[in-house]
């Protein structure tokens, strides 16, 4: 009988165990959009942290992005624009490209990036897509991006989210 308790006690450390990881995930819908920005971050961060390859090149870790409310303005409005008008693009409604919309949200960049994503769930899911991807993971890892601002719009349908993540290297510290 002592290994059945052992195998009883070891499930329900399992069952803990996920249960705690499962609850970590931010999830759309379940956090607040503020929560979920944050989770976005702290997961590029960790990417950053480490050595790794996309796609072919290679990356070495990379300081942490600081997070920047005009970038942030700048993903949440395209976020929006996508979900009001069903679309998918980094071209805007208006014609845009991302480095205009950086500069119309007022943050002076010398370099910009864009990663969008349409349908994750959760922080987790849509920055394992990106990171999966060699040009998103080419952004998150791109040592010149100094900063950060994440966007995210649910449209009228179940499963609609959209994620835009804004990077920049600003002209002047």
């Amino acid at each position: 009988m002592p290994g059945m308790a052992q195998r009883f006690v070891a499930a329900l450390i399992a069952i803990a165990l996920a249960s705690s990881a499962i609850a970590r995930s931010a999830v759309v819908g379940r956090e607040s959009d503020a929560a979920i920005r944050a989770r976005v971050i702290e997961l590029v961060n960790q990417a950053r942290s480490k050595s790794r390859r996309c796609g072919s090149e290679r990356f070495a870790s990379a300081p942490p992005l600081n997070v920047s409310r005009k970038l942030s303005d700048a993903a949440a409005d395209h976020a929006r624009d996508m979900a009001r008008k069903k679309f998918f693009e980094h071209q805007g409604t208006d014609g845009s490209q991302p480095r205009d919309r950086v500069r119309r949200a007022g943050y002076a960049s010398r370099l910009t990036g864009e990663n969008i994503a349409f349908g994750p769930e959760s922080a987790e899911e849509v920055v394992a897509g990106w990171l999966d991807s060699p040009g998103h993971c080419a952004n998150i890892m791109d040592p010149r991006f100094a900063d950060i601002g994440i966007g995210l719009a649910s449209g009228r349908k179940r499963g609609h989210i959209y994620w835009v993540q804004d990077f920049g290297a600003p002209m002047e510290r």
